[in-house]
């Protein structure tokens, strides 16, 4: 045991100083890059190697996935040649790759104490960038990743004849390094870049080079789309969620086909005017719910009252408004839910009378239970298949789920699959955007909806004309009809031209708003009171108590900037 122990030693020792002076080293690297009218470029790379020990050959990596300034991804189209000796011999070359790297490994004979040339050619594609006043060629030469350093490197660039405008500039040294050591000689046509020393580890050499535009053929715009895409594939989601969304939408959530629209000079039979502004649009709004408490004002179930509302001794005044209570009238119908649940929230925590201000921060608990009402009783009524807030809520429930999934999920996956988090991100909110576009239109009306619908915008349509000579005769002599149509006008949104129709028709103050703005009564003035009211009337009802709590010129270039780089070892 003991005499095996020592031989392991010895054999140990013996072969240490012979693993030591196994070695090898780059004496230089020397490039050719041609750029091509077809805006591809050809390299030609010369790389002089020094064997000391026995070695199978060398590798060279090639990066052809990289981040632009603004996160996404682009990537570089590589070719491999062929890959020869000093002597234009072919070698050996297995390709494979490496994370964002293509690898090429290249056998070179006779690798053993010796010096060896490998010559290896290439084509790349997407490698030239184009800006409004020039075209760029940004081209890392020698990589900056390489095991060793480089004991010479020099390129030369050559352009397509009839260049004009060429310029050039080169960075060396570490990555993100701004050092510009290297000679750069400018012709007609090429540029050189010579090293005048040797580059340490993970040291290189890049070039940039610009020229005037249209010496070689810029990518169409589709062309270039089509990069961005399959370099950027997240951004491809959003087209199946919104196929499938469509499918949906044209199954389920279209309204029936509308008949031509004729002016109907009443409401529907039955229908409030929130019931009617909800129809309209599938959404119970503020003004739907402003145009109900109007409403029961109008058929006489409470006053409203408007009073001077001085403050600070009378040096600012303005008006303040109240609510009375009312008996119910004789003939009154009864109240459809969401109106006796706006009733009831008024007067809940008041006896009789109420001013407007006593419910802010109070009154907002009841609106939901109102707005229920409103979508409960046209369901009721078979006008809907489901209730538009609730199919609305649950696309935008999906919109912020599925969203969040692709823009946060992918974001922790894309390290793994070689991309920055940004497509991934840009995707989760353009799916976000596309469901909840989809959850404007998706609630659909059934057929008793749709000619319900047809009747409601017929009525629009009269409330919205009404000024015009040949339908202003209708309300000749009728000046009641503006106080009964009123707050459907308001629900539309079109009560001042509604007002503006009964100038010299609607003279009496009515009974059911009193206060200083209607001592002179005027219909115009009183419909800017009225309106005055009822923004009032909105931001207190909604008031909630607050809760606690570029370019490689201009000095934007580095070495190791730009298409190319990687680097390469011994093998």
């Amino acid at each position: 045991m003991k005499e095996r122990v020592a031989l392991l030693l010895l054999l140990a020792l013996w072969g240490q100083p012979a693993a030591a002076q196994r070695s090898y080293s780059i004496d230089r690297f020397d490039a050719v890059i041609r750029v091509e009218r077809d805006a591809s470029i050809q390299v030609t790379e010369t790389i002089t190697a020094r064997f000391v020990g026995s070695w199978n050959g060398i590798y060279r990596t090639i990066p052809v996935t990289y981040h632009t300034p603004q996160g996404f991804n682009w990537t570089l189209g590589l070719s491999l040649q062929s890959a020869t000796d000093g002597e234009g011999r072919s070698l050996r070359v297995e390709a494979s790759r490496e994370r964002h790297y293509i690898k090429f490994k290249i056998w070179v004979p006779g690798a053993s104490d010796a010096t060896r040339t490998v010559v290896l050619r290439y084509r790349a594609t997407n490698g030239l960038r184009f800006f409004d006043d020039h075209d760029e060629l940004y081209w890392n030469v020698t990589g900056d990743e390489w095991d060793v350093g480089l004991g010479a490197a020099a390129a030369r660039i050559e352009l397509p004849a009839g260049a004009e405008g060429v310029r050039a500039i080169a960075f060396n040294g570490a990555y993100g390094s701004t050092a510009q050591e290297a000679k750069v000689t400018t012709g007609a046509t090429t540029v050189t870049v010579v090293m005048p020393h040797s580059l340490g580890f993970h040291e290189g050499l890049t070039a940039v080079v610009g020229w005037n535009k249209g010496l070689v053929t810029e990518p169409p715009a589709a062309a270039r789309a089509q990069e961005v895409v399959s370099s950027n594939w997240p951004l491809t989601i959003p087209i199946p969620v919104f196929l499938l969304a469509f499918w949906i939408w044209w199954r389920r959530g279209r309204d029936p086909r509308r008949r031509p629209i004729a002016v109907q000079y009443e409401p529907p039979r039955g229908l409030s005017p929130a019931e009617a502004g909800t129809l309209l649009d599938n959404s119970a709004d503020l003004r739907d719910i402003t145009a109900t408490m109007v409403d029961l004002a109008v058929r006489g179930y409470l006053q409203i009252e408007e009073y001077e509302d001085n403050k600070l001794f009378g040096l600012l005044s303005g008006r303040g408004y109240a609510l009375r209570r009312l008996d119910p009238p004789a003939n009154a119908v009864e109240l459809a839910p969401h109106e006796q649940r706006m009733l009831d929230g008024i007067f809940r925590r008041h006896e009789g009378r109420v001013e407007l201000n006593d419910l802010k921060e109070e009154f907002y608990t009841e609106l939901p239970g109102i707005k229920s009402g409103i979508f409960d009783r046209l369901l009721g009524r078979g006008f809907y298949h489901r209730r538009p807030d609730r199919v609305r809520t649950r696309w935008m429930v999906a919109a912020v789920v599925f969203g969040a999934i692709i823009a946060i999920g992918g974001g922790v996956m894309a390290a793994g699959l070689l991309m920055t988090p940004v497509p991934f991100i840009a995707a989760g909110v353009l799916v976000a955007g596309i469901l909840l576009w989809f959850s404007l239109i998706m609630p659909a009306r059934t057929d008793d909806g749709t000619r319900a619908l047809e009747q409601v915008l017929g009525f629009e349509e009269f409330l919205r004309r009404v000024e015009s000579d040949n339908l202003k005769r209708i309300i000749i002599g009728h000046p009641e009809l503006f106080d009964r149509y009123l707050p459907f006008a308001m629900a539309f949104g079109v009560e001042r031209r509604w007002a503006r129709a009964f100038e010299g028709i609607y003279t009496q103050p009515p009974t059911w708003y009193v206060g200083p703005s209607v001592m002179n009564f005027n219909v115009s003035s009183f419909s800017g009171s009225l309106a005055h009211m009822t923004s009032v009337a909105g931001s207190t009802l909604t008031s909630a108590p607050r809760s606690s709590g570029g370019s490689g010129f201009g000095g934007g270039g580095s070495s190791g900037g730009g298409g190319g780089g990687g680097g390469g070892g011994a093998f």
